[in-house]
C-alpha cells in the first residue's frame, strides 16, 4: 500500500527530502499495489508509469494531471482516477499552471478508468482532445 498524503506529510525531513527528490516513478504491473494517487502529489515527477496497478485510485494531484496531460504519465488499467477540479487547477503553483496552459494536444484515448468533470480542461488551450 502506497503511503497516505497525510502520512507522508508527517515524515520525517530525511524521508521527505528523499522522496521529493524521486523525478521519475515506474510501478507498472504492481497489481496489488494500493493506495490513493494523491500521496504523489509533493513529488516533482518528470514521469510517472502505473499502468496496471488495479487498486490505485483516487484524485489526480494537478502536477500528477499535467503529466498525464502532457503525455508523461499513465494510468490506465488502475482503478478509477479522477481528474482534479477546475477550482483545484486553478490554485496550482504557478509552474504548473504554465505548464497546463501550454498544452495544445491531449490524448487520453484507452483511459477507460478516468472519472471527473471534463471542466477541468476549461483553461487549456486544447487544439485536440482524443477521449
Amino acid at each position: 500500500t502506497m503511503p497516505s498524503a497525510d502520512a507522508m506529510a508527517q515524515a520525517s525531513p530525511a524521508i521527505i527530502d528523499r522522496f521529493q527528490a524521486i523525478k521519475k516513478v515506474d510501478l507498472s504491473r504492481m497489481s496489488n499495489l494500493a493506495g490513493d494517487i494523491e500521496s504523489l502529489k509533493d513529488m516533482p515527477l518528470t514521469s510517472c508509469n502505473l499502468y496496471n496497478c488495479k487498486k490505485l485510485t483516487g484524485v489526480m494531484p494537478p502536477n500528477i494531471f499535467v503529466l498525464l496531460l502532457e503525455g508523461k504519465a499513465k494510468f490506465d488499467g488502475c482503478g478509477t482516477i479522477t481528474m482534479p477540479s477546475a477550482d483545484a487547477m486553478a490554485q496550482a503553483s504557478p509552474a504548473i499552471i504554465d505548464r497546463f496552459q501550454a498544452i495544445e494536444k491531449v490524448d487520453l484515448s484507452g483511459m477507460s478508468n478516468l472519472a471527473g468533470d471534463i471542466e477541468s480542461l476549461k483553461d487549456c488551450p486544447l487544439q485536440t482532445l482524443n477521449l
